[in-house]
């Protein structure tokens, strides 16, 4: 049921931000940040076995930093002053666990804070499972004369409560929470999430999803939305360190044919290939085939080619940020990059470009059959293939697979063909050269999510594991 936020004239932001009602209330303990996920250390050396367990890493900012907003409200003079007050605020959030906030696990009263700000926000409110996903039940209230809109909400700790933020209708997602799951909505292409209270008490035998959004990208120019999946022994009171493995269409990847799911279900039966997942979504659509290709361009007309500046950023924006912010090895034995499609081709040429980088690249359905230098024929140039034939041998561990018609394989671009000529071609200059190779080849297989959903098991098992026979190819 929601609790109203009571505004005063006077200097004072809330009424009731404390949770010191009920019986048997324990003051809150300090909360831990977030990031980096490493967790208390001992010495600085080894984590602390408790550390990593989901209820210390998991978590929205505490409810005491509306008490101290309140505070510091109350103090101030003037609308400026308010602002900095607000500022501060919002970047502690950030700091310590992302929206929403949340009273202590040990408090009477289970009291969670919603907030937004700007112009924009005037006319929000929250919609999740507390409220049946009414779009007007939880309007967020301006406070005071300032830019800030804010709800507190009696919400059970019974589980892991999805939320979404909506204006005029419209649902979205709280840009300011740290946890998300898919909302189980296919949309036929770019999906959406929903946002949780208590992701701690998400299922244990599960992953988790942590977004990071608006992640800028340098060299691009742009910045974009990226999703890190933890798998359930990452929380696990062994603190390890995980391989890493970066996945292209990292939004799609998840609302088309959810890749956590497939990831949930083979680390349950195979816990021993565990590695973090980073999702690497694309600003949007219409930048795809430029991001996901190299010089030069396929045809004139097409988009400039702008593979290069999108590893750089992988490489120098993002690489730096998940090795400092979560427990994963580090060198190219133990990181990978891989991809459907174009994210495919785009892999296979990180690998070429980059082995010193990854020393795994996996690609489905790639789009190998990709122009060449232009010392090949353009419409048959096949990149790819020419430089696994031709170019000296990197250090670098291969996954293929595709589909094909069931009567076998046709040319690249007919129908049901899913590519399966480039990629055929590829995987034999590949075994030509003694690279080491995985290859899956699902005839009837077809160029869509589903179909690499399916697969994607194949593809992490291949990643942690040399011999291509422990993955049953």
């Amino acid at each position: 049921m929601r609790r109203p936020c009571v505004v005063l004239l006077s200097a004072c932001l809330l009424s009731a931000c404390d949770d010191s009602e009920g019986n048997g209330y324990v003051p809150p303990p300090p909360f831990t940040q977030t990031f980096p996920d490493a967790g208390t250390t001992d010495g600085g050396t080894a984590p602390e076995p408790w550390a990593c367990q989901r209820d210390r890493v998991a978590h929205g900012a505490p409810m005491s930093l509306l008490a101290q907003l309140q505070l510091e409200m109350s103090r101030a003079t003037s609308a400026e002053a308010r602002t900095a007050a607000i500022d501060r605020f919002e970047a502690a959030v950030e700091a310590q666990g992302g929206a929403p906030l949340v009273s202590d696990p040990r408090a009477g009263r289970q009291v969670v804070a919603f907030f937004a700000r700007g112009e924009a926000a005037k006319g929000t409110s929250v919609a999740g499972a507390f409220n049946e996903w009414s779009a007007t039940a939880t309007p967020l209230t301006q406070v005071r004369d300032t830019d800030l809109y804010l709800v507190e909400v009696e919400i059970p700790r019974t589980g892991p409560q999805p939320y979404k933020l909506v204006k005029g209708g419209a649902y979205f997602e709280d840009p300011r929470a740290r946890h998300v799951t898919w909302d189980r909505i296919n949309h036929g292409g770019v999906g959406q999430f929903n946002a949780l209270v208590y992701p701690a008490l998400q299922d244990a035998t599960k992953g988790r999803l942590t977004a990071w959004y608006d992640v800028k990208a340098t060299a691009l120019g742009d910045a974009r939305d990226v999703f890190v999946y933890t798998p359930p022994v990452y929380d696990g009171p062994e603190c390890p360190a995980l391989p890493v493995l970066y996945l292209h269409d990292g939004n799609e990847s998840l609302t088309r044919e959810s890749f956590v799911d497939a990831a949930d279900a083979h680390y349950q039966a195979h816990p021993e290939d565990s590695a973090v997942l980073v999702f690497v979504a694309l600003p949007n659509q219409d930048v795809r085939l430029g991001q996901y290709t190299f010089p030069p361009a396929l045809a004139p007309g097409w988009p400039t080619p702008r593979g290069d500046d999108y590893l750089a950023f992988i490489r120098e924006d993002l690489m730096p940020r998940v090795a400092s912010s979560l427990r994963v090895r580090t060198g190219p034995r133990d990181t990978g990059i891989a991809g459907a499609s174009l994210g495919g081709l785009i892999s296979v040429y990180a690998g070429f470009q980059f082995p010193e980088t990854f020393g795994f690249v996996g690609t489905q359905s790639g789009t190998l059959f990709w122009p060449h230098d232009g010392e090949v024929d353009r419409n048959d140039g096949n990149a790819m293939v020419v430089r696994a034939g031709a170019e000296p041998v990197v250090p670098v561990r291969f996954y293929v697979d595709h589909g094909s018609p069931t009567a076998g394989c046709t040319l690249d671009g007919a129908p049901g063909s899913d590519d399966c000529q480039s990629n055929l071609q590829f995987v034999a200059a590949l075994k030509s050269r003694g690279y080491g190779l995985a290859h899956l080849h699902e005839a009837g297989g077809q160029h869509d999510w589903s179909y690499w959903k399916k697969r994607l098991p194949k593809l992490l098992c291949a990643f942690r594991n040399e011999d291509p026979k422990a993955c049953g190819l």
